[in-house]
């Protein structure tokens, strides 16, 4: 009995001698590895599950090398991500929209999932608003820290021949890295809360420390600037943001608390 080949969008009895795109029907020469014709790959050999399921994930979720090749940077290589992307080095890389809306989804599922049920008596009125204010306005917010938090960075590590675009790829990497360290966060604090409260606080302290530090290396690294001006403009930056941020959520806090409640 003959082995059934499959050949990308059809599955068809062994057929070696075949030299022709099975989408098209293009003449291929023996170099062809892709159609010259309408770009589908050429296969000619028994293909397994496996590989016919990564080929599923490929084309529907992008799960590559790309993700492996830009969450390592992204985690340990703090700027590299928007200096290759600024530098025109970007098929290598997820895109850093698409990396943050992946990894934010992520981030958000998971704070989800780590909280309690509420029971909605008198004395839990002020913590069930604030889980719906975390659950369904937090993710918005983002969106729109990512723009404020590019423009304070523009302001502050304004150069000749960067435009604001370039801090805004720079926040996008540097938010995507944020949620991605706080969702190893989550993660590990969601079983240990109990047992391990006061060993919880310092793992987020020292969250917050790395994130300062990542933020420096990636500073300097993007815009070039000496170490101290680095840090210098870093301070503005945190205070500039940091008192934004507190601002901005305390007024939609307010206002959503006073039209429901």
């Amino acid at each position: 009995m003959q082995p059934l080949i499959f050949v990308s969008n059809l599955i068809v009895v062994n057929d070696s001698s075949a030299k022709i795109c099975k989408n098209c029907g293009f003449h291929l020469e023996t170099t062809h590895h892709f159609c010259p014709n309408c770009g589908q790959e050429h296969k000619e050999r028994v293909i397994y599950f496996k590989e016919f399921f990564i080929d599923f994930l490929g084309d529907y979720f992008t799960f590559d090398s790309k993700i492996i090749r830009s969450v390592k940077p992204l985690l340990f290589n703090p700027g590299f991500l928007t200096s290759e992307y600024l530098d025109g080095r970007r098929v290598r890389y997820i895109p850093p929209l698409r990396m943050y809306i992946f990894i934010s989804i992520f981030f958000f599922l998971m704070l989800s999932s780590s909280k309690e049920p509420i029971q909605l008596d008198g004395e839990n009125l002020d913590a069930a608003f604030f889980d719906a204010y975390f659950d369904i306005w937090m993710p918005r917010l983002f969106f729109f820290l990512l723009p404020l938090f590019a423009f304070f960075t523009y302001f502050l590590f304004r150069q000749k021949g960067r435009y604001y675009l370039s801090s805004f790829i720079f926040s996008v990497h540097f938010h995507a890295f944020v949620l991605l360290l706080f969702t190893v966060y989550i993660f590990i604090t969601s079983y240990f809360s109990q047992a391990m409260y006061g060993v919880n606080q310092w793992m987020l302290l020292a969250c917050g420390l790395i994130v300062e530090i990542y933020l420096l290396m990636a500073l300097k690294r993007v815009f070039d600037k000496k170490w101290f001006s680095t840090w210098l403009r870093l301070i503005f930056l945190n205070v500039l943001y940091i008192v934004s941020v507190a601002v901005i959520f305390l007024a939609i806090a307010v206002l959503i608390y006073k039209t429901q409640y």
